[in-house]
């Protein structure tokens, strides 16, 4: 216990020493910042009449907030990660009673944890600090959902910031060429706002679940708008394939890793 306690005090002194991680372990608060005051003043902005219209902004918007806050926590560990290519210090580690895999797992388990708690932070404060500005129909959206879904969605969706951080780094040779790789998925991070077309609300929805962010908003989303469709699974079979998708991609991703880094 107490060798990993040393390691925790190691990694906030690595994080906090690079503005840049500081930045993006603050990111989840500016999420936060955006859901209960700026994303409030665009609905106020557009015509209450104009429900569609105000329905879809709602959805983009609830999406972004869904998957964002977990992207900068997966982008700062990689970077992290690749400090470590930079510095070569992987060798010391390696001589270590915690070893390479070891140090992996630790590093990945509070990546995940902060991903969680971050999570549950933007979706609680969001919920009590501005559920009467997400209405729609005079209905609050976060009244639809309690404790309970914030959770089990933090749960779920929090395992894929390691595993994409692994995957990233793995690629990466040094941070110029992570920072490309961030950018790049960044991209396909926004892939799930596709499930707000009529298109991808039945049976073609599935053909997002290839992404490992679908699954789990996806079910919140039915939570927050529900919707009759007969392809529509209920949240907790949405959570358990979202869960068990992500942890075959953890494992790969961090076999994967220890492959390309030869350990």
């Amino acid at each position: 216990m107490r060798k990993y306690l040393s390691l925790l005090r190691y990694e906030a002194k690595t994080i906090f020493r690079d503005t840049i991680n500081i930045y993006m372990c603050m990111f989840p608060l500016i999420i936060l910042l955006l859901s209960t005051f700026v994303f409030p003043m665009i609905f106020e902005t557009m015509d209450s009449a104009q429900g569609a219209a105000l329905q879809m902004t709602m959805m983009i918007l609830l999406i972004v907030i869904l998957v964002f806050g977990s992207f900068f926590l997966a982008a700062m560990a990689t970077f992290l990660l690749l400090d470590h290519k930079d510095e070569c210090t992987l060798n010391t580690v390696a001589v270590t009673p915690v070893g390479v895999s070891g140090y992996i797992k630790f590093k990945m388990t509070y990546i995940y944890i902060m991903t969680v708690v971050s999570t549950i932070i933007v979706l609680l404060g969001t919920k009590v600090f501005a559920a009467d500005k997400y209405m729609i129909e005079g209905v609050s959206l976060f009244n639809r959902i309690n404790l309970l879904h914030i959770l089990s969605f933090a749960l779920v969706t929090g395992i894929f910031a390691p595993a994409l951080a692994l995957f990233q780094s793995a690629f990466a040779k040094n941070k110029i060429e992570g920072f490309a790789f961030i950018k790049g998925t960044g991209i396909i991070a926004l892939i799930p706002v596709l499930m707000v077309l009529e298109t991808f609300q039945g049976g073609m929805q599935y053909l997002l679940g290839v992404f490992p962010s679908f699954w789990a908003v996806k079910g919140l989303m039915l939570e927050f708008l529900p919707n009759a469709n007969s392809a529509n699974l209920s949240y907790p079979l949405y959570l358990i394939i979202g869960a068990a998708y992500n942890l075959i991609i953890l494992v790969t991703a961090y076999r994967f890793f220890l492959k390309k880094v030869h350990y």
